[in-house]
């Protein structure tokens, strides 16, 4: 497993997506942003290189993040892809529903330090168990 990994990030506000962009790449990881759902997903299921990990927000238009996850864990080809939802509420309740169905969760943080952190624990934690995996 390679320290740098591919993220697609799904969201629709593209300050967000540049937010994200810039954050990772800092932390060494390569982006692709989408601001829709059906582009991402064609994309996921078109090219042969799959991304290490999908970020996803979950209030989205069109099809929002719950029903992009749900397409993707029904796919045998994308289903072992890990995902984390971001969002920027925090209910205990959604972040329990999607811990039950093995999903990350990620609060959307402003504050610079506090989201690379958040990040940075996010990608640490899923490099551990790819290489525990191997």
């Amino acid at each position: 497993m390679k320290n740098s990994q591919t993220l697609f990030y799904l969201d629709d506000d593209d300050e967000d997506l540049d937010f994200f962009k810039e954050i990772a790449e800092d932390l060494g990881h390569t982006v692709r942003g989408f601001s829709e759902g059906r582009i991402m997903l064609l994309v996921l299921e078109t090219e042969r290189q799959k991304p290490d990990m999908i970020f996803l927000d979950i209030h989205m238009p069109i099809l929002n993040g719950q029903e992009i996850l749900e397409i993707i864990k029904k796919s045998d080809t994308l289903k072992k892809i890990p995902i984390v939802m971001v969002s920027g509420a925090y209910p205990k309740k959604l972040v329990k529903h999607f811990s039950d169905l093995g999903v990350d969760y990620m609060m959307k943080k402003h504050h610079v330090h506090d989201y690379r952190e958040s990040l940075r624990e996010i990608l640490d934690t899923h490099f551990r168990k790819s290489r525990a995996a191997s």
